[in-house]
C-alpha cells in the first residue's frame, strides 16, 4: 500500500440539527483509518448547542490534527465545504458527513487508486445503506458505476456519486471551481455537472467503503426539486432515451412518499451483501 504520509484533508460539516452521537461515530471512524488524514476539519455551520460545541472542542484539544472551523451564521453545505477546501493544503480532499461511518480502509484504498490512475480527479465509492442508529447485517449495498460512460449517462437520472464518499484531487477545483453556494441543496449534483462538461475524470470504487445513513433522504430530495432541475440541466445530452429518463427522474420527486420509497428500493442498484 502506498504511504503518502497522510496527505489528505477530511471535511466533516455539522450544524444545529446534527446528532452528537452520530458526529462522534463519524469522527471516530476517520480517526480509526488505516491511513490517517493529515487534517480533519470539523466545520460548524451556524450556531449549535453548547453541548455539541463542547464535544467538538474536546476532539480539537485532544488531537492536533483536528481543526475547528466556525461559520457564525448558517450558510449551507456548499459554503461550509468551500471554507474547508480553501483552508486545506493537502494533495487530496475527502468528503464525510456527520451522520455516516467510514470503513477503516476507505482513505487508503481511495488514495491508492488515485495514485495509480492519474486520469481520475474525483473518486467515490459504493456504500452500505442503512437506516436507524447503527448498521446491521441486513444493510443493502448501493453499487456505484465505475466506467466513465456509465457515469456520464447515469447523471441524467440518478446521482452517479455518493457525495460523502467522494475524494478529490485538490487541484481539480482550479479546473471546475468550488461548490456553487446558490445551491443550498443538490450542490454536489451541480458540481458533477460542471466536472462532466469539462471531461474531468470521475470514477467510483465498486467496493462499499462507507456506511451511508439513508434516514430522511427521500423527503429532503423531494423538497429540493427546483434545485435538482437546475442542477440536472447544467449538463445536457442529445440522447432521447436519457432525456426521457431525466424527466422521469424529476417527476418521480413529486410522487406520493410511499411510491418514492418503493421506487427507491426497487430501482436503485442495490443488492444484499
Amino acid at each position: 500500500m502506498i504511504n503518502l504520509e497522510c496527505d489528505i484533508t477530511v471535511g466533516i460539516p455539522f450544524y444545529t440539527n446534527s446528532s452528537i452521537t452520530h458526529l462522534r461515530i463519524a469522527i471516530d471512524s476517520i480517526l480509526s483509518q488505516t491511513l490517517p488524514p493529515k487534517e480533519i476539519h470539523l466545520i460548524q455551520d451556524g450556531a449549535v448547542s453548547s453541548v455539541l460545541e463542547e464535544v467538538v472542542k474536546q476532539y480539537t484539544s485532544l488531537n492536533s490534527h483536528i481543526k475547528y472551523l466556525l461559520i457564525p451564521k448558517n450558510m449551507g453545505l456548499a459554503h461550509a465545504l468551500n471554507i474547508s477546501i480553501l483552508s486545506s493544503s493537502s494533495k487530496y480532499y475527502a468528503r464525510m458527513d456527520s451522520d455516516d461511518i467510514a470503513h477503516p480502509e476507505r482513505l487508503s484504498k481511495q488514495i491508492s487508486f488515485l495514485e495509480n490512475n492519474l486520469d481520475i480527479d474525483i473518486l467515490g465509492t459504493s456504500a452500505f445503506v442503512f437506516e436507524g442508529e447503527f448498521p446491521s447485517e441486513n444493510c443493502s449495498i448501493r453499487i456505484m458505476p465505475v466506467l466513465n460512460k456509465e457515469i456520464h449517462e447515469l447523471f441524467h437520472y440518478q446521482n452517479p456519486l455518493i457525495h460523502p464518499s467522494v475524494m478529490f484531487r485538490r487541484s481539480v477545483f482550479a479546473k471546475i471551481g468550488l461548490y456553487n453556494i446558490e445551491f443550498r441543496s443538490e450542490c454536489d449534483l451541480e458540481l458533477w455537472a460542471r466536472a462532466l462538461k469539462l471531461r474531468v475524470g470521475i470514477s467510483n470504487l465498486s467496493e462499499p467503503l462507507l456506511y451511508y445513513r439513508n434516514t430522511g433522504v427521500i423527503a429532503r430530495r423531494s423538497a429540493a426539486l427546483g434545485q435538482q432541475i437546475k442542477a440536472r440541466y447544467r449538463y445536457n445530452t442529445l440522447s432521447v432515451k436519457l432525456n426521457i429518463l431525466k424527466v422521469m427522474s424529476l417527476v418521480f420527486r413529486v410522487l406520493p412518499h410511499k411510491m418514492q420509497v418503493w421506487g427507491y428500493k426497487k430501482l436503485k442498484k442495490q443488492s444484499s451483501p
